[in-house]
């Protein structure tokens, strides 16, 4: 530690050069902006949505899958209620999080290289980072873990150089925030006790008896900060216990087996993970030879992953790359101190190395665009607001929306009081099977992937990506057999992953409306519509959950 005190650079931004890291932020803010433009709330931001219907002593009492991030919900809720809808200003606290996510990061970078040039190029990798930039605008607490998980190292290290009350109230109180966000944060808090942990014991007992009397100005402000996180959630226990125990943890040590498809998550697959990699295993060669106290940052980024080996936590590889993302700026200072580490081995570096290290973030940067430009192309391919309107202009009572998981759980903010009415083709069938030659009330708007229209007689309506059949019928049979004739003429037996849950569904009504075909046949479609998906990583214990999903 005394070796990375000695390292640990004082060096500031020069006024071009500030200039130069405010354009950054200021075009990494555009762009969250022009992201954020007529995007509907998708995935986790749907849980967020409904827990904002509860009452704030609901929220501070419970623990559940989407409500892991009780004091973030609570203070969304407060912004929908000053604003009076849950709209695009949900998104202002997260954006204006993943905005400080640039400064904090130079800030950093600058401290533990000196260098004013590594600290804006790991700038300018934070700014366009596709998974730092999708999580922006989110409607989750990740943006805040990060620039708070940052800002918390930062003022650790501030207070181990001067090691004043104030410096260490400063940074107790950032601790504070930072697990009030998101108890993931418990991860980086780790850090700063293995840091005071090793300071003290390398120091001997006479040493380390004095180190401890001296650090009291950070100890006991965090055993405050840790009074208050420990009150705040104290009634949450219970909940966390059980939803760990049903879903994240496993015996430990876990595996790590998901860590590559974690990097490939962060920096994109083929060319770019191998682009980033190299430039990470340079960065690393030059911390071992140089600068010896980006280590410290290194052995940070290894920490979250142990930790979360030895208490068992076991989840699929999407999961585990949220609840790493606080380690992402700092790979990204470690890829900067490549880019430089590549470039002042340039021939004449003095006059080269500058060119060649913008040059190579550049390229790092275009390696990402396609990345990012595929979620300003989901908004146009899945317009699930325009789907919304239409549903809301075509349903009558006992209309029902059926749909997979996703798709329903997306459509479902635009239905506040029809929720009961969106179900999956699982329930709609067990719902009416019952009563197959009952008066039938009610038609059925099945919302599904592209297909062929072709030779298909059902009333059809394409929304980019999306699509919307009417099925209608005199009867529950008669409504069930055109449906069926329909997924016939939509599948064709071709195999396609947007296909997955027609097969499912005929293999469902083979069950319940025998015709002489195999169930088994459609579930063998079924499969290998499946996997054609991208797969990730998933522990063994969560596979039968995983696998009872029929229709995702």
């Amino acid at each position: 530690m005394d070796q990375v005190r000695s390292e640990l650079s004082l060096r500031q931004l020069s006024r071009r050069e500030g200039l130069a890291l405010a354009a950054i932020s200021l075009c990494a803010f555009l762009l969250l902006v022009a992201l954020q433009h007529n995007r509907v709330f998708f995935g986790d931001e749907i849980g967020t949505l409904n827990y904002l219907k509860k009452s704030p002593g609901y929220i501070l009492t419970h623990f559940t899958t989407h409500l892991s991030m009780n004091y973030f919900i609570l203070v969304e809720k407060a912004v929908a209620w000053l604003c009076g809808a849950a709209d695009w200003r949900l998104t202002l606290l997260p954006m204006a999080a993943a905005v400080a996510i640039i400064p904090l990061t130079a800030s950093l970078a600058l401290k533990f290289t000196g260098s004013t040039r590594i600290a804006l190029i790991a700038a300018s990798l934070a700014a366009f980072n596709p998974y730092l930039v999708m999580w922006g605008p989110a409607i989750r607490a990740y943006s805040l873990l990060v620039a708070l998980s940052l800002l918390t190292i930062i003022e650790f290290f501030r207070w181990y150089r001067q090691r004043t009350w104030w410096s260490g109230a400063r940074c107790a109180a950032v601790v504070l925030l930072l697990l009030l966000a998101h108890l993931n944060g418990a991860y980086t808090v780790a850090l700063l006790i293995l840091l005071l942990g090793i300071e003290t014991v390398s120091a001997g007992w006479s040493g380390g008896r004095k180190f401890l009397w001296e650090s009291r100005t950070l100890w006991i402000p965090l055993a405050g900060a840790a009074v208050v996180v420990g009150a705040a959630y104290w009634h949450l226990l219970p909940g966390i216990a059980k939803v760990s125990r049903e879903w994240g943890t496993d015996t430990p040590p876990t595996s790590m087996a998901y860590l590559p498809q974690v990097f490939t998550a962060y920096m994109g697959a083929g060319y770019r993970a191998f682009l980033s990699g190299l430039l990470l295993l340079a960065g690393s060669w030059s911390a071992l030879r140089e600068k010896r106290a980006l280590l410290l940052l290194s052995g940070a980024i290894i920490l979250g992953p142990v930790l979360m080996s030895l208490q068992g936590v076991a989840v699929q590889s999407s999961a585990s790359a949220r609840y790493l993302i606080s380690s992402l700026p700092l790979l990204l200072i470690l890829m900067a101190e490549g880019i430089d580490w590549f470039a002042r081995h340039m021939p004449k570096p003095r006059v080269a190395a500058p060119g060649a290290a913008w040059g190579l973030t550049a390229i790092i940067v275009l390696c990402w665009t396609p990345s990012v430009h595929a979620q300003f192309l989901a908004k146009k391919q899945l317009p699930y607001a325009r789907v919304a309107k239409f549903l809301h202009a075509q349903m009558r009572e006992n209309d029902m929306i059926v749909a997979g998981w996703n798709v329903a759980f997306t459509l479902k903010q635009f239905f506040d009081h029809l929720e009961d009415h969106i179900l999956l083709p699982d329930d709609y069938v067990r719902k009416v099977v019952t009563r197959l030659d009952s008066p039938l009330r009610g038609r059925v708007f099945y919302v599904t992937g592209p297909s062929v229209l072709a030779g298909r007689k059902a009333p059809i309506r394409r929304f980019g990506a999306l699509e919307v059949t009417t099925y209608s019928g005199h009867t529950a049979r008669e409504l069930l057999q055109q449906w069926r004739e329909d997924l016939l003429r939509r599948t064709q037996g071709r195999v396609y992953a947007p296909f997955h849950n027609d097969y499912q569904l005929l293999a469902l009504l083979e069950e319940r409306l025998p015709s002489g075909q195999s169930a088994d046949h459609w579930r063998s479609l079924a499969e290998q519509c499946g996997a054609q998906r991208p797969s990730e990583y998933v522990p063994r214990h969560l596979l039968k959950a995983t696998r009872a999903v029929i229709f995702p």
